[in-house]
């Protein structure tokens, strides 16, 4: 059996679940011993295919096959002829599916190692993730998370909120948006938790609410229907959702439309928490309102 060396360069939980899918799909083609070095490696379980923390050390030369899967710069061995997009067209998934040479992006999801605990809730319960690393990311509509679990409330469904910290921000006030964004007030406060509990609270729940995120990724892993509100990709940079929530009519998807040089934008987009590209505010966000939230979430409760 030939072995392969996959590295992650991205860090994200959301990059690692949809590249590890396509490793799995390489796995099965090639036959190959596959060793992957990524974040979260504990969270995934596959035959023949081994997971690594990011600071485990390996010597390409131990392998037969080398391959690197970054957001920005690739690796791979020569006498792969199926090219690999730019991000800026591309989806998440189709990038590693092209990088790994497999002929087409089809989803697929990866088999987690996750063993659940047992959850017990009051009454049916949504789960939720709403904050994010930047400005640009979260819904921007203000209070729009808390009219969304007041809807949820007065039909006896309990919101709790999954994300790592119970608030999350710059650290300074920036036009109208806080230092700080907080969790909503009116949902169950479980932030914090380990990958492992969150997983449990995912499974337990109705669905899935939040932005394009890592723990949106572990949701559609764990079989739960997602709803993401999301203003700066364009809908199939992700997993296939019935559930996106996006306004086209105003500026959205920046993401693909920026006309900056790759290295600037990735420094402007990874160094400035209130950086909006195209300079309008987050009004991709801001003008998604509650009701078009709720429009999915009707269709979900039906």
């Amino acid at each position: 059996m030939k072995r392969t060396r996959i590295v992650f360069g991205g860090k994200g939980l959301g990059d690692t679940i949809a590249w590890m899918g396509q490793v799995e799909r390489y796995q099965e083609l090639t036959n190959n011993q596959v060793d992957v070095i990524c974040s979260f490696s504990d969270i995934f379980k596959k035959q023949n295919i081994k997971t690594y923390p990011r600071n485990q050390k390996t010597d390409a030369s131990d392998y037969d096959y080398d391959f690197l899967i970054n957001t920005y710069d690739y690796k791979r061995p020569s006498g792969i002829d199926i090219p690999v997009q730019n991000m800026k067209v591309n989806s998440l998934i189709g990038r590693a599916s092209q990088v790994l040479g497999l002929p087409d992006a089809e989803e697929r999801k990866p088999t987690l190692g996750l063993k659940l605990k047992k959850i017990k809730l009051k009454r049916r319960a949504v789960s939720l993730a709403s904050l994010s690393t930047f400005q640009k990311k979260l819904w921007n509509y203000k209070g729009g998370w808390n009219e969304v679990n007041s809807y949820l409330k007065k039909k006896n469904i309990d919101v709790i909120s999954l994300d790592k910290h119970s608030q999350f921000g710059a650290g300074y006030a920036y036009r109208d948006s806080p230092a700080y964004n907080p969790i909503p007030s009116n949902s169950i406060d479980k932030t914090g938790q380990s990958l492992r509990v969150v997983a449990s609270y995912i499974d337990k729940s109705l669905f899935f609410m939040g932005l394009s995120s890592g723990i949106a990724w572990l949701a559609w892993a764990l079989n739960k229907p997602v709803i993401m509100v999301a203003g700066f990709l364009r809908e199939n940079y992700h997993f296939s959702t019935p559930y996106y929530v996006q306004d086209t009519s105003v500026c959205h998807n920046c993401w693909s439309h920026h006309n900056l040089p790759i290295g600037e934008f990735k420094e402007k987009w990874e160094g400035g928490w209130y950086w909006c590209p195209e300079n309008k505010n987050f009004e991709c966000s801001r003008k998604i309102t509650p009701e078009m939230v709720i429009e999915k979430i009707d269709e979900l409760l039906v």
